[in-house]
């Protein structure tokens, strides 16, 4: 790690001035909050208090190494040890077609469809691009203090890409990841999409194959766009592990309304769907959501449902209030990343309660500045 210091020191050095835009923003809020929990020897009531906040500094302008974008967040929990900064150094468009970045915390994912990112979340990021083809380089040394080696102790992955959209669009990509210490690469992945139809709908056939040093697969499938785009029904079938998914998703065909419905033999809970709408309310905003997961067996343990009901209003001057309701699923995991099984599946310990097949509530008053 203190290699990258001095790389990112050199970086800074050869960029003797420049002229920059700062800006700066905070937030700090505190919030108290009642819920009404099912606990294991009954429902009862839980009051609890909570402070958190961020601050956020901003830099742009243009140097000898073209456009320099930074930005530096720190998230501050219930108390300052536990700060969390994170933040990002960009030099864009170097020689016209390099963007390079120097990330903590926000180092950018590299994968595909049968290959998740290996790189952690800190590291150097790298992208040329000069149409149509798109190189993306992924670097993460040992983010660590101690002695270590630049070239070994680090994840590499790389991805490059060709999307061409004449006479149709079409589009290729290869990934490689590797131990930088033996050279020795532990995945790749090859593949890509062709859209030969778009008009009345769209229809785009896709494939890869890949492997690790745990799998080795091959996926095809069949993506058709209608109305506009706000339906969706996505096919794909694993040829090795004879696997399929099937996927349909309708957004704003009914306005404020998402709907979602997916069946995937790799999965545990086959059947997933949710719905998703906000309603307009006289007063403040009114979020609605409830989700299914199943294993379509005869067992009713087998057969997840969850919901929620939100209403927030603002109260003037950074205060705000928010009324939850809920039923049967993991609202933390939820307000991160959105419905998936994992809300259901982890309902048996939100805020340290199981709240399967269970109703909760929550009223929550946040005071920001």
């Amino acid at each position: 790690m203190k290699n990258l210091v001095w790389l990112l020191v050199l970086a800074l050095l050869v960029v003797p001035a420049f002229a920059a835009n700062v800006s700066t923003s905070s937030w700090i809020g505190v919030g108290f909050h009642t819920r009404y929990l099912p606990f294991s020897d009954g429902y009862g009531l839980a009051w609890g208090t909570w402070g958190s906040g961020n601050l956020t500094f901003s830099l742009s302008g243009s140097s000898n190494l073209g456009n320099v974008s930074a930005s530096v967040k720190v998230d501050l929990p219930d108390s300052l040890s536990g700060a969390s900064p994170t933040g990002k150094i960009t030099f864009s468009k170097v020689a016209g077609l390099l963007d390079i970045s120097f990330c903590k915390g926000t180092l950018p994912s590299i994968s595909t469809s049968l290959v998740e990112n290996i790189l952690p979340d800190t590291g150097i990021n790298v992208v040329v691009s000069q149409a149509p083809v798109k190189v993306t380089v992924g670097y993460a040394p040992a983010d660590t203090w101690w002695k270590s080696d630049l070239l070994k102790d680090a994840a590499l992955a790389v991805k490059g890409e060709v999307s061409v959209s004449q006479p149709f669009a079409v589009s290729a990509y290869g990934m490689i990841q590797k131990e930088t210490d033996t050279g020795t690469v532990t995945a790749w992945a090859v593949g890509g999409s062709v859209t030969p139809v778009t008009i009345p709908v769209s229809l785009t056939v896709y494939g890869e194959a890949a492997r690790t040093t745990n799998f080795e697969e091959q996926l095809v499938g069949v993506t058709v766009k209608a109305l506009g785009g706000t339906v969706t029904v996505d096919g794909n079938y694993k040829v090795k592990t004879e696997k399929f998914k099937v996927s349909v998703t309708a957004d704003q065909v009914v306005p404020n309304v998402k709907a979602y419905l997916e069946y995937n033999t790799a999965e545990t809970y086959t059947l997933f769907g949710y719905v998703s709408a906000s309603v307009p309310v006289p007063v403040g905003s009114l979020s609605l959501g409830t989700a299914l997961a199943s294993t379509l067996t005869s067992d009713q343990e087998a057969t997840l449902f969850g919901g929620f009901a939100k209403w927030s209003v603002s109260l003037g001057g950074g205060v705000t209030h928010d009324l939850l309701l809920g039923y049967g699923f993991d609202w933390d995991n939820y307000a991160d990343s959105g419905w998936q099984r994992g809300v259901l599946t982890g309902a048996d310990d939100l805020w340290g309660v199981n709240v399967k097949g269970k109703f909760y509530a929550e009223s929550k008053l946040m005071i920001g500045f």
